[in-house]
């Protein structure tokens, strides 16, 4: 009888480690959807002279050896997703997580990446250049 009883209390205890993963999952992914959503209110904003900033827009931030770029881009002319992890591996970099998420009538991608070495500010600005090309 004692064993019967431990069978349901495993399946819950199961069952409540699953949903633990998952809402960990959620919040993650809810964290990262409001970071792209940031950096877009960044990009979107104004170069200094109150001008808004055209799509297609690429954002590139450095930090130690990790990488997170932001590209934005209209419905109409959408980037080619596959053609910017192309150039990424090319460059070596490894790519850890990318995200596609729709705004009105833009498309914001975002990928996090890891380096083997801390970025240069040299390597920083080709990398950048290769992205707002593949971008146009």
């Amino acid at each position: 009888d004692e064993s019967s009883q431990e069978d349901p209390l495993d399946g819950a205890a199961m069952y409540i480690k699953n949903l633990e993963e998952r809402i960990k999952m959620l919040m993650e992914i809810r964290d990262i959807e409001k970071s792209i959503q940031e950096k877009t209110a960044e990009i979107k904003t104004d170069t200094g002279d109150g001008i808004p900033r055209e799509v297609p827009t690429v954002a590139l931030c450095c930090k130690e050896k990790e990488l997170e770029i932001i590209m934005v881009s209209s419905v109409q002319r959408r980037l080619r997703f596959c053609e910017v992890i192309d150039l990424l591996e090319r460059e070596g970099i490894c790519i850890t997580k990318g995200t596609q998420s729709f705004v009105g009538d833009r498309v914001h991608h975002a990928i996090y990446a890891e380096t083997s070495s801390e970025i240069e500010i040299d390597y920083h600005s080709l990398l950048m250049d290769k992205l707002k090309a593949l971008a146009q």
